[in-house]
């Protein structure tokens, strides 16, 4: 979520807007430096030269601070998903998604973390597992990546693991290696070569089936 000021709102509104952004940099600035926990409407107000009462003119309270955090991050995620280059044959194209998906991760570790331990995805009580995850603009990046896997009869779909099994199978691969990156081994140099190696075993063993 940007708060994107632009010219055809009013001074208040650009004002708003701009107090807004504000209130989440320094929300992402100290969890940066000091974690989650060190979070607070005092702690943020402090930062921007605010008083914290006057934050929940904005937000609701931290909650909706962190929220509106991990949603600026999830869309920053599939932008990073998005920029791979189109033209690459499709199994490049997929992997290629998983390596950004990965060097996303490094690049932006707390925020990663944050987003899948603070912002679980939301869908309807008992709504099945596809409704959950076609909510998650990132997550239908990789599934389109998949089906044009499909559409060039590189995978083959079959009724017990169809396209929707399959970008599944890449999500969670690419998402554990992800969090084996920036977790247990974070403090070794990144490797997205051998990432890159790895996504394409796994959808060489998928193109088998």
């Amino acid at each position: 979520m940007e708060f994107t000021v632009t010219g055809t709102h009013s001074p208040r509104t650009r004002r708003h807007q701009r107090t807004q952004q504000a209130i989440l940099d320094a929300a992402r600035a100290i969890i940066s430096r000091e974690g989650v926990g060190a979070l607070s409407m005092r702690a943020i107000a402090e930062r921007i030269d605010y008083s914290p009462a006057g934050l929940y003119e904005y937000f609701d309270g931290k909650d909706e601070i962190i929220a509106a955090v991990c949603d600026e991050a999830f869309d920053q995620l599939t932008q990073a998903l998005r920029s791979t280059d189109p033209t690459l044959p499709p199994w490049e194209f997929l992997r290629e998604c998983g390596v950004n998906y990965v060097r996303f991760a490094i690049e932006n570790t707390d925020a990663f973390l944050l987003m899948f331990t603070n912002a679980p995805l939301a869908a309807p009580p008992n709504a099945p597992a596809e409704a959950m995850l076609r909510q998650s603009p990132a997550f239908m990046v990789l599934y389109d990546a998949v089906q044009r896997c499909v559409d060039a009869g590189v995978f083959t779909p079959q009724p017990e693991y169809d396209t929707l099994a399959m970008a599944i199978t890449c999500w969670q691969m690419v998402h554990g290696m992800a969090m084996l990156a920036v977790t247990m081994l974070r403090t070794q140099p990144p490797d997205l070569d051998a990432h890159r190696r790895s996504l394409e075993v796994l959808y060489a063993g998928i193109a088998a089936r």
